[in-house]
């Protein structure tokens, strides 16, 4: 169940974010409606409006659907067939809201063809170089990212503090990855600003004022990205030192609504700017036959890889480059393969535990894989008890039915697990490093190791 609460918290966001960006894309805005371009006159013909009231109809209802379907999916039994279920419940609600979008993109471009308001010629990419030369803000400078650099790297000076080599290890590891995070933000920041301004319209000042928006709502977005991964990371290696139950997952699942909030506050915020900027303007740009229903964006003659996106957030790829078709495949490969997690995790750890003794150690397993060998000559104390106290995860894995890492244990801290919480007894070995939890895959296993345990001792 708790596993459930978790997933229904970080993903059913994805689903109200998907709505608000969708029923957004329904405004003029660049002189486009829904990925399609249509000239002002043609945007508030009736034909129009019911194309757009019915996909914010369909829209709903997709969306709807999608939520009803997570209360079944809430109540599966097993941890593993409820992450299976959540996987696919996540891959179809990225999907299937995307089809009101593409009936009413499909229908807005067969009524421009009959309208002739189609380009003429052969459509080119119109860029405005005049619009590039003061288009203020700049990008992140380097003193900036230096600074959040600091911040995230201030997390070593606890290293000195902790006595577990794994508590230390997982610093050490958070710290290189949250700073491999800030530079690939800096270098995100940074490639944005060197996109030249498409021309929306013949008024160069109107293309430089779009142009400022995007940075201006984007350089916020960036730097607060920045601070807060620096910021998150301060506060993670803080509460490993002192940890506080439940403030790991408090952070991370308010890190995630935070981000998905500043996201969702630059593309609406700028989108927004864009409607009132081009309200009634007389649009010049128009690459529909370049948009495979405004979401994909394919063009051979472009040397771009990467464009901004006319539908969500950010930017996509160019599939008509080699590497962007590579790339896209890829990602589409990856969407999919999250149903497949679930089987995976079982597959991985839906293995017998082990207890042994072979001299000279004492051996806990999963499966044929050796977890933790503690020499016999360091262990102190052997208990056997029939619950397990308090415990929450540091680092590891945290499953209903397999804990393995290491865990705050109340009245012991710092412990090193490798058992099935739902199968007690649980023998609590403590030697000269440390106090370890374990249990076998039955009970009797885990009473028959603990007794030869104690016999090779002498305890």
């Amino acid at each position: 169940m708790m596993m459930s609460i978790i997933m229904a918290i970080c993903l059913l966001p994805i689903l109200i974010m998907i709505y608000v960006m969708e029923r957004n894309e329904a405004k003029p805005k660049k002189g486009m409606i829904l990925g399609v371009t249509l000239p002002p006159e043609g945007q508030t013909l009736p034909e129009v409006e019911g194309i757009v009231a019915r996909f914010k109809r369909h829209l709903a209802l997709f969306c709807l659907v999608c939520a009803a379907a997570a209360v079944p999916v809430f109540f599966i039994d097993g941890e593993i067939a409820g992450l299976t279920g959540w996987m696919v419940w996540m891959v179809a609600a990225i999907c299937l809201p995307m089809l009101p979008h593409i009936l009413a993109n499909r229908a807005l471009k067969a009524l421009k063809k009959q309208r002739g308001w189609q380009a003429a010629g052969t459509v080119r990419r119109i860029v405005d170089t005049k619009a590039d030369a003061a288009s203020l803000p700049r990008p992140i400078d380097n003193r900036m990212l230096a600074a959040a650099l600091v911040v995230c790297l201030l997390p070593l000076l606890l290293l000195f503090f902790f006595e577990d080599a794994g508590l230390r290890w997982s610093l050490f590891f958070l710290c290189l990855c949250d700073t491999a995070c800030l530079l690939i933000i800096w270098a995100c920041g940074r490639w944005m600003f060197r996109r030249r301004a498409d021309m929306v319209s013949g008024d160069t000042a109107l293309n430089q004022t779009l142009l400022r928006v995007r940075r201006l709502y984007w350089d916020r977005c960036w730097i607060v990205n920045l601070w807060a991964i620096a910021a998150l990371n301060c506060l993670i290696g803080i509460n490993m030192l002192w940890p506080v139950e439940w403030l790991m997952f408090l952070m991370i699942v308010g890190f995630n609504f935070f981000l998905i909030g500043v996201c969702l506050w630059t593309e609406l915020g700028t989108r927004r700017a864009q409607e009132r900027l081009t309200s009634g303007v007389e649009i010049i740009a128009d690459e529909d036959d370049r948009w495979i229903w405004g979401i994909f964006y394919y063009d051979p003659s472009d040397r771009r890889l990467m464009v901004a996106k006319r539908v969500g957030i950010g930017t996509t790829m160019n599939l008509g480059r080699p590497v962007g078709m590579i790339l896209g495949v890829l990602s589409a490969l990856v969407l999919v393969g999250c149903v497949f997690i679930g089987p995976i995790l079982g597959g991985m750890y839906n293995k017998p535990l082990g207890l042994t003794v072979s001299d000279p150690y004492f051996v806990a397993s999963l499966g044929e894989k050796s977890k933790y060998a503690l020499p016999l000559d360091e262990i102190a104390s052997v208990e056997l008890r029939d619950t397990l106290p308090s415990a929450y995860r540091t680092f590891g894995v945290g499953m209903e039915t397999y804990l393995q890492g290491t865990f705050s244990v109340e009245g012991d801290g710092s412990c090193q697990l490798n058992l099935d919480p739902t199968q007690p007894p649980f023998l609590r070995v403590e030697t000269e490093t440390g106090t370890y939890w374990f249990n076998a895959e039955t009970p009797d296993e885990t009473r028959a190791a603990a007794q030869e345990l104690e016999t090779r001792l002498g305890l």
